[in-house]
């Protein structure tokens, strides 16, 4: 199985390369007799999709930021206290009532007591673990400040858990007025529309438009779904085919960003995990060079990603990271500003970490709008929308008496 892996050599450069194994512990063996420090390793994609190991196990499924906020709370408090790091996770997992985290918090004391970094291990883990969270980690590991790295994921997780709870009290109320107004159409056309329609057909009328598109939508109901399913399937297969090439990917990922309110805060929330996984690294006393190659594949946006990576490429050349964004435009410009700030002033990882804190909560307040303009927006489509059913049906049937007095 081949494996895809970052490391940093002796230099401190970060490299990248392939290697074949049988395991991701292997494919670590592999990359350490090379001589350099693997910072990420994971299968690699596409080709191997047949000869993927499968796991029937409940426990690798992902964990929820909810579960993991809490297990992180409770192992920086610890850590801050000075306890090793397999006493820590042993406390953890006595105190935990959740038997998933309990088994979680073992399987991490585990891999630590035979020696490896909580970062490895948790890295060893598909698909559990965001990859994000685990650079923090991983950060806390390289800078000797676990405990800290932990805080700061807490309070990472906490801030996302609040705005996934909002978001879902936001979408609440829409959400019922949807279903009540599918509810409603189903009732018409299953119920009026079949009761109304055989008088004006009997005596020769024509039926409404809104009335005969109505009659015409239920005679056709089983087709038209299907027409429905058959256009997303396609149109689902070929984004993925789109997404799987890059030039397609990039202008689609453009495209996506173009999208008002939507593509803004897609930008803010790219921008602020780099910024915010850029500033933890340098914190932890990564060169900024290398910090920056690190934090570039944690973005998912392929055009912003290629932007950073020219930046990369300029900052390689000699140009300071904070011209190179500029010149590429690859973040927001209160980003751009911040982090020019920062190394002119030597506070970079300040200057990042505040810059994080505002994109979070521009993405935060846009989010916020969004939502909040979301409801009265359903709220008038869906009663305009019954309304012009219902005036419809009445329409029908004045008509209906009219034709009864004659």
């Amino acid at each position: 199985m081949r494996f895809h892996f970052e490391a940093f050599d002796g230099a401190g450069n970060l490299i990248e390369d392939d290697v074949e194994a049988a395991s991701s512990d292997e494919a670590r063996d592999i990359i350490r007799a090379r001589g350099v420090t693997p910072y990420e390793v994971r299968a690699s994609g596409g080709g191997d999709f047949l000869f993927r190991e499968i796991s029937l196990e409940r426990g690798s499924r992902r964990i929820s930021d909810a579960q993991l906020a809490r297990l992180a709370r409770d192992l920086a408090v610890l850590l801050q206290a000075g306890l090793p790091l397999d006493t820590v996770l042993r406390i953890a997992s006595t105190t935990t009532e959740e038997p998933r985290m309990r088994a979680l918090a073992l399987q991490l004391m585990e891999g630590v007591q035979q020696g490896s970094t909580l970062a490895e291990i948790m890295e060893g883990m598909p698909g559990r673990f965001r990859h994000e969270y685990i650079r923090i980690v991983q950060a806390g590991d390289v800078g000797a400040d676990l405990g800290g790295a932990m805080q700061e994921l807490a309070e990472l997780l906490d801030r996302r858990v609040e705005i996934r709870s909002r978001i879902r009290s936001a979408m609440a109320y829409p959400a019922l007025l949807v279903c009540l107004a599918a509810v409603s159409i189903s009732i018409v056309l299953g119920l009026l529309v079949p009761a109304v329609t055989p008088l004006f057909l009997e005596n020769g009328m024509p039926l409404p438009t809104v009335l005969a598109a109505m009659e015409a939508v239920r005679q056709n109901g089983a087709w038209i779904l299907g027409l429905a399913a058959a256009t997303l399937v396609i149109a689902g297969l070929g984004i993925t085919v789109a997404r799987r090439n890059t030039v397609l990917r990039i202008k689609l990922d453009r495209l996506y960003l173009s999208v008002p309110v939507i593509g803004r805060i897609a930008e803010l929330r790219e921008a602020g995990r780099f910024t915010r996984t850029l500033a933890t690294l340098v914190k932890a006393g990564v060169p900024p060079l290398q910090a920056l190659q690190a934090s570039c594949p944690l973005v998912r946006n392929q055009h912003t990603r290629e932007r950073l990576d020219r930046a990369v490429t300029d900052v390689r050349a000699g140009v300071s990271i904070g011209d190179a964004v500029s010149a590429a435009e690859a973040l927001p410009s209160v980003a751009q500003q911040m982090i020019t700030v920062g190394e002119e002033s030597g506070r970079l990882q300040d200057m990042l970490l505040r810059a994080a804190v505002i994109l979070e909560r521009q993405e935060q307040v846009r989010t916020a709008r969004a939502l909040a303009a979301l409801t009265p927006v359903i709220t008038i489509f869906v009663a305009g929308m019954i309304a012009v059913i219902i005036f419809s049906v009445m329409g029908a049937v004045l008509s209906i008496n009219e034709l009864a007095l004659r």
